[in-house]
This record gives structure tokens, C-alpha cells and sequence, in this order.
């Protein structure tokens, strides 16, 4: 292990930006499941499933609006950070593409609430939906985590939480007030993009939005894209799953369980995002040094995953009954059963999403995913029918160990395993794939 790679993974910038990114985390995930209490008794279990059902609608726009940049763009602003030229080229770029997938996802929208029965059923509700994906999506936070630099925006994010938590308790009467949740989870990341495309502008040359560069950002993104898209559909639409193959009420049990692990697995995504940049970094000049980074974020998701993990399966019924109230009693074997996604999911993000993106393995790691996807929806449609929220549960845990297992084993095989260490640089990068 060389004495620099040591002083660049523990230096006070990472760890400035991972305890940002832990704020960040928290606000998302612990400050919902405050006001998910409040939202279910308040509208009722029915209601409630049906304003699941839209917000599971609005994550998968989410979803494409963001496009994985998170990973994309933000790798190769990590490689440019140095360029402020550069830089604000990329970021042209990712909010050209934005706005282009924005409108095709509008047209997508429009055409779903007036041709398919059960977006029909959610219209009134499909437009808060749409509104808080796109402040979601346009998130500049990619950008903040590439230059290593998430203090202050992660502040505003937080404040942001903050405001729409008291907007959702003083607004929120009532069962007829789901799509106005759904506009009120929207205004707060809507101002911190706003805020966080002034701050990135103060230190690079203004570009607009170029649909030229936008394009070429989709071009340059689409295998990321499919990573993104496949790793979160086991979890994004599960809820739309059971929206057609079971009641209002299995959806709720199977959405407030899925509500709860999604903030449990995501208790290690700060780590994941702390450390990708620097691994990106790294990896121009020190390919020991970025293993040793990528082995220490392991070993901390590992840790974070198996005490989340545990908490869950012995604390499901204690945490339902806090977090939902009566009625969601069926959640709680939901709940156990994803216990397992924690630790399993420390693996898979830690060997995929840091390692095999980081090495531009993205054509293996589209791969696993794909062979995941299938799996995961023949199992969830085969098992859903039967046993309903359990069946869907199985499907997306399975496929989760099958990701963990699969990228371990292709990094193993093309010698690149980062538990390896590398005595030899020069032929460490010469396995790995062309930039």
C-alpha cells in the first residue's frame, strides 16, 4: 500500500464530505418516516396505498430524469475537477439531457392518465407525483459529490427537508390531501436545485442548458443509466406490481415494509457516495490506493448493513406499530424477510456501483443486472399472484444476492477483486477496459 494512497482515502475532505452526505441521508430518510406516520393515520390505509402507488409512479420518473448521473457525471467530474471548463461543460450537458427526458417523461404521463385504468383512478394525484420527481431528479448534488465539496449543499438540502416535514404536518387534513403532499415533497428539492446551479456557477464560466451536449450526456450515460434503472427496480416498482395483481390494502403492507428497509439499506449509500469520487480519483494515478479505499468502504458498509439488518428483523413489529399505527400489521413479515437486503446490498453497491463502474466495467455490470431485472420480475409476477406482498418480498431478495454474488465472482475471475493488492500497477491497468 503506497503511503499516498493512504493519505489521499483518509483525508479531511472525504471524511468532511461523508459526514454531509450522512446529513443529507438522514434528513431524507428519518425525516419521511416521522411525517409517514402522521400521512397514514391521516388519510387512512386505503388512501394511503393509493398515494404510495402515485409516489412508486413518481420514483420511476425520478428515476429516468436523473439517469443515473449520479454515477456518470459525477465520474467524470471527479477526473476533471482541476478544469472548471470542463466541469461546466458536464454540467450543460446533464441539465440539457434533463430537460429533454423531463419533456418525454410529461408526454409519457399525460398519455398513461388518459389510456390505462389504473393511472386513470390516480389522475388527480399524478401531477403533485410528476412535479416532486423532476425537483428530485434535477438534484446538482452529483456535482457537489464529484468536486468533493457537499458542505454547503448539503445544508440547504437539509433546511429544505426540514420546510416540507412542517409543510406536510400544517397542509395535510385529510384523505383528499394526497396530491398536495405529493406538491409539497416537490418545493423543497425544487429550491435546492435553483440554489445548488447558482452555487456551482460562482467558481466556472456559465453555460446554458445545451440540448447538443444534453444528447451526448445521454450517449455518455446510458450504460450507468441501465445499472440505475435495473438495481432500483427491484424496490421502485414493487408497489406498481402488487398494484395490479393484489388490493389497496396488500400494497399498503408491502409499501410501508418497503418504506422502512429503503431508509435501513440506505443508511450506507453516504458511504458509497463519499467514497466513489475519490475511488474515481485514485484510479488515474494509484491503483493501490484505491483499493485500499474501496476495501475500507466495504468494511464500513458491511458493519452499517449487519446492525441495520439485525435491527430490523428483531425490531419489525415494534417499528411498524410506531411507524405505520393499526392496520399494518401484514407488514411485518415484509419487513423481516428484507432485513436481509442491507448486508446483501453493502456487497453488491460496494463491487458494482464503486468498483466495476469506477474500472468502466459497465458493460459486465449491465450484464448481471439485466440477468437481476429478469429474474426479479418472472419471480415477482410468478409469486405475486399466489402470496401477494411475500411473493414480491422473495423476488426482490433473491435477486439482490444474485447481483452480490455475480459481481464478486466477475471481478474475481478478470483478477481485478480490490481485495487484491495490486504489487504490480502497470499490469493493473492494463486489465482494465479502455476510457
Amino acid at each position: 500500500m503506497s503511503s499516498a494512497g493512504a493519505g489521499v482515502s483518509w483525508d479531511r475532505r472525504l471524511w468532511e464530505s461523508l459526514a454531509s452526505l450522512y446529513g443529507v441521508h438522514a434528513f431524507n430518510y428519518l425525516v419521511p418516516l416521522f411525517t409517514l406516520p402522521y400521512l397514514a393515520r391521516v388519510m387512512g390505509a386505503a388512501e394511503w396505498g393509493a398515494f404510495a402507488f402515485a409516489d412508486a409512479y413518481g420514483r420511476v420518473v425520478g428515476l429516468v430524469v436523473e439517469y443515473g448521473f449520479g454515477l456518470s457525471a459525477a465520474r467524470e467530474v471527479a477526473r476533471v475537477r482541476h478544469d472548471p471548463h470542463a466541469r461546466s461543460r458536464e454540467l450543460s450537458g446533464v441539465l440539457g439531457a434533463q430537460l429533454l427526458l423531463g419533456g418525454f417523461a410529461a408526454l409519457i404521463t399525460l398519455i398513461l392518465a388518459n389510456t390505462v385504468p389504473v393511472f386513470a383512478a390516480h389522475r388527480r394525484l399524478l401531477p403533485g407525483a410528476f412535479f416532486w420527481a423532476m425537483s428530485q431528479g434535477a438534484s446538482p448534488m452529483w456535482y457537489f459529490q464529484g468536486i468533493e465539496r457537499m458542505k454547503l449543499m448539503g445544508s440547504l438540502w437539509i433546511a429544505g427537508r426540514i420546510a416540507g416535514a412542517a409543510g406536510l404536518f400544517l397542509l395535510v387534513r385529510g384523505p383528499a390531501d394526497g396530491w398536495l403532499a405529493l406538491f409539497i415533497q416537490g418545493t423543497a428539492p425544487f429550491l435546492c436545485v435553483a440554489a445548488g446551479l447558482a452555487m456551482a456557477y460562482r467558481d466556472m464560466p456559465f453555460l446554458w442548458p445545451s440540448f447538443h451536449r444534453g444528447w451526448s450526456a445521454l450517449r455518455a450515460g446510458a450504460s450507468v443509466f441501465l445499472y440505475k434503472a435495473g438495481a432500483n427496480l427491484y424496490t421502485s416498482t414493487g408497489v406498481l406490481l402488487l398494484g395490479f395483481l393484489a388490493t389497496p390494502l396488500a400494497v399498503a403492507w408491502f409499501a410501508g415494509a418497503e418504506r422502512i428497509a429503503r431508509a435501513a439499506v440506505s443508511a450506507t449509500s453516504p458511504i458509497t457516495q463519499a467514497f466513489y469520487p475519490r475511488i474515481n480519483h485514485l484510479l488515474l494515478t494509484d491503483s493501490r490506493g484505491a483499493a485500499q479505499a474501496a476495501r475500507l468502504s466495504l468494511w464500513l458498509t458491511m458493519s452499517v448493513g449487519a446492525l441495520t439488518g439485525a435491527a430490523l428483523f428483531f425490531g419489525a413489529p415494534l417499528v411498524l406499530r410506531i411507524a405505520l399505527g393499526a392496520g399494518f400489521e401484514g407488514s411485518v413479515p415484509v419487513l423481516r424477510l428484507f432485513a436481509l437486503l442491507p448486508p446483501v446490498i453493502a456487497i453488491s453497491s460496494t463491487f458494482g456501483a464503486q468498483w466495476m463502474l469506477a474500472l468502466r466495467l459497465d458493460r459486465e455490470l449491465n450484464r448481471i443486472i439485466l440477468a437481476a431485472c429478469v429474474l426479479d420480475l418472472v419471480l415477482a409476477l410468478t409469486l405475486g399472484l399466489r402470496f401477494h406482498q411475500i411473493g414480491v418480498g422473495v423476488s426482490v431478495v433473491l435477486a439482490e444476492v444474485f447481483v452480490a454474488a455475480a459481481t464478486f465472482v466477475t471481478l474475481s475471475r478478470r483478477s481485478l477483486n480490490p481485495w487484491r493488492t495490486f504489487a504490480e500497477p502497470e499490469a493493473f491497468y492494463l486489465r482494465l477496459p479502455a476510457a
